[in-house]
């Protein structure tokens, strides 16, 4: 399956897990590093998503994220859905763009200075392992979103 296939099976998964818990989307109309964005009926939070569909084994990072305010969601596609074969089920990871840059320093591995990107060519149990505590499970989305969202509001009668 192409690269192309893959996003937008991963996007569609993605979009029924939010979409089940009530969680509002929006898409840019243009590639501005941000695929999507999920917020809340009420509005009480926003958080710009940048998704990475996985269909195969591998796993890349991206410094040029890191200080922008987005949630990165990695989606690996069950082989089900598209993906590994022997995967039993879709599931997603929700980090930050420190966390996810910080992947490679966790597992003992040296970055140059000049480094922009960095690709784990397998899901290894180790890395699985660091990855495992950003695990979203379904219908824990909004809390883990909300509590990453830097575009949040009080509403009245609910905590903001």
């Amino acid at each position: 399956m192409d690269s192309s296939a893959t996003e937008v099976l991963g996007r569609a998964w993605l979009t029924s897990q939010l979409v089940r818990e009530r969680i509002e989307l929006a898409r840019p109309e243009r590639d501005i590093g941000t695929d999507l964005i999920a917020y809340a009926p009420d509005v009480a939070w926003m958080l710009p998503l940048q998704l990475k569909a996985i269909g195969l084994d591998g796993f890349t990072v991206f410094r040029a994220y890191v200080g922008r305010p987005l949630g990165l969601v990695y989606v690996l596609l069950a082989d089900a859905d598209g993906g590994q074969h022997g995967r039993a089920e879709t599931g997603a990871y929700l980090l930050t763009p420190e966390d996810a840059w910080g992947l490679p320093a966790a597992l003992g591995r040296k970055l140059a200075p000049d480094h922009v990107t960095y690709r784990f060519g397998t899901l290894n149990r180790a890395l699985v392992q660091v990855l495992d505590s950003r695990r979203v499970q379904p219908g824990t989305w909004n809390a883990r979103l909300r509590a990453l969202a830097p575009l949040r509001r009080a509403c009245p009668g609910r905590e903001g």
